[in-house]
């Protein structure tokens, strides 16, 4: 299959089943689309992992809902169907809200990610696909994301006549606080039902050590508590008292909401509270096997912990090589960093994302005031801009990331940034007197970079998708591409935005001295 522009190939029926019939069945989600797309992005990474360790086919959700309307709702409607969010998802989240501002649009999946290239990693359909082998209307897809247990399984394959069996996950079996899920029980923990222990004192201080209500111990945690600083001694007293390494993310801030495959660390737990995914659930048969409810608050990307560091390799390179994002919003995100370029002379330039919206009604921003917030904004690129001139002469790094990854040589070949000057900033801010305050302030806005050539070539290239551009969730994607291409990047550590920023910034060789999140 080669890659599109910015649809999937429509699969045929026929072309569907010769997918699951290689493999053990459907694998499907609740999924939660009345969360915005970053996180929605990794709640499918971690389904992805989920499937692949199963040998199961995808299944996505057919659409996820944008969240606003650069213009009148009216004209985004015009493209893009318009629903109540609310309505749509069972929630009374906006019921409060104006209105118009209770709005959203769905958005076809295919826009989002490039679903063509997705399958070159594992085989993926979207619920509307599964619909059509069963001989259903595509529209009858569950409008909330979850899987509908009875109307999904009421009609037979098309190709097979059987009716689609289903076995349910239950969320409250996935991961309880008294065990540890993984990818897979390795050969050697399997075998050894009684573990021996080296040094019962060891294995005391290690459960004394484990948080309250947790069954799964930090590694610097682990550290202090022995008082074993070196990584490869701590291996071995923690393997010889019937512990396991484990392997996962960093967490930015102590904060899970970024979930970036960019920083890999170590963690410990007995083996004893080890569950293994593929191990519990890969022997089931049915046709179509769904892993109940959320699973993702509060957990590490990818909703496990990995027993080899290899395994967690495979899936940073999915995360990160495998999910992209469609080439309109590469060509648009493209345009924009050659105008950046162009506006400091061919310096270097930083960037920001500044996540207000919805934040500033729950109070999650990082300041009171917007006057505050930029302030903030530009003291740190000032530290990075002075980061920069350092790491000129510097020899530079990347990150811990799996694949060849070169680093962004850019950072010897241009001039740094001018000092106090002119910087990209991505933000869901509408309020026009803000953002002029934003502007003043020395920072430069999408609409501010593309041009009325630009979007009439945008255009021209892409009659059927000219309309993404009026859309604030799709433009922030183009954003994140933007981003990652900066010098020089801040964001924030509640937000989901800054976790893709830096999986794009790993891939693309920036040193890990070129990005703060706070």
């Amino acid at each position: 299959m080669t890659s599109y522009a910015c649809t999937a190939e429509k699969l045929s029926v026929p072309e569907i089943q010769a997918m699951v019939a290689s493999t053990n069945g459907f694998f499907a989600r609740d999924y939660n689309l009345e969360l915005g797309w970053n996180n929605m992005r990794y709640i499918i990474e971690a389904a992805f992992l989920q499937a692949r360790l199963l040998g199961r086919v995808l299944i996505l959700p057919s659409f996820v809902y944008a969240r606003s309307c650069e213009y009148e709702n009216r004209l985004c409607a015009d493209y893009a169907t318009m629903v109540n969010r609310g309505d749509a998802v069972d929630s009374d989240e906006w019921r409060e809200l104006p209105l118009d501002q209770q709005m959203g649009w769905k958005i076809p999946i295919e826009l989002m990610i490039n679903i063509t290239h997705l399958r070159h990693a594992h085989p993926v359909i979207t619920t509307a696909d599964y619909l059509r082998l069963h001989g259903q209307d595509p529209s009858s897809e569950a409008s909330n994301g979850h899987w509908t247990r009875d109307l999904y399984h009421t009609r037979p394959n098309l190709i097979t006549g059987h009716f689609p069996s289903l076995k349910v996950i239950p969320n409250s079996v996935y991961d309880p606080e008294d065990i540890v899920r993984v990818d897979r029980i390795l050969d050697d923990d399997a075998a050894e039902r009684n573990f021996s222990v080296a040094d019962p004192q060891v294995l005391q201080t290690l459960y004394a050590a484990l948080p309250a209500g947790k069954s799964i111990l930090g590694w610097q945690r682990a550290q202090s508590a022995l008082g074993i600083w070196g990584d490869l001694e701590l291996d071995r007293v923690v393997t010889e008292n019937g512990w396991r390494i484990l392997y996962t993310y960093d967490s930015v801030a102590g904060l899970e909401y970024n979930k970036a495959a960019v920083k890999p660390r170590k963690m410990a737990a007995p083996r004893s509270a080890l569950r293994g995914f593929e191990t519990d659930y890969k022997h089931i048969r049915t046709n179509v096997l769904l892993l109940e409810g959320a699973v993702h608050n509060g957990r590490k990307l990818g909703g496990m912990y990995f027993t080899t560091r290899s395994a967690q390799d495979i899936f940073s390179s999915n995360v990160l090589y495998d999910f992209r994002r469609v080439d309109i919003l590469h060509d648009l995100a493209a345009k924009m960093v050659e105008h950046m370029f162009e506006l400091t002379d061919g310096r270097l330039w930083m960037a920001a994302h500044v996540r207000r919206g919805d934040f500033v009604r729950y109070h999650w921003t990082m300041e009171a005031t917007p006057e505050s917030h930029i302030q903030r904004v530009k003291r740190h690129l000032e530290e990075g801009r002075n980061a920069l001139i350092r790491l000129s002469s510097h020899d530079l790094k990347v990150y811990d990331v799996p694949g060849d990854v070169r680093p962004d040589i850019d950072l010897h070949k241009c001039p740094p940034p001018a000092s106090q000057g002119i910087f990209y900033l991505a933000t869901d801010e509408r309020d026009p007197e803000i953002l002029d305050l934003f502007r003043r302030e020395g920072a430069i806005l999408m609409d501010d970079l593309l041009t009325i050539e630009d979007r009439r070539h945008f255009a021209s290239r892409h009659h059927e998708h000219a309309w993404v551009l009026m859309i604030s969730d799709v433009r922030a994607v183009v954003e994140q591409i933007v981003l990652s291409k900066a010098a020089f990047f801040y964001g924030h550590a509640m937000s989901s935005v800054p976790g893709g920023v830096m999986n794009l910034r790993a891939a693309r060789g920036a040193d890990p001295r070129t990005a703060v999140i706070d």
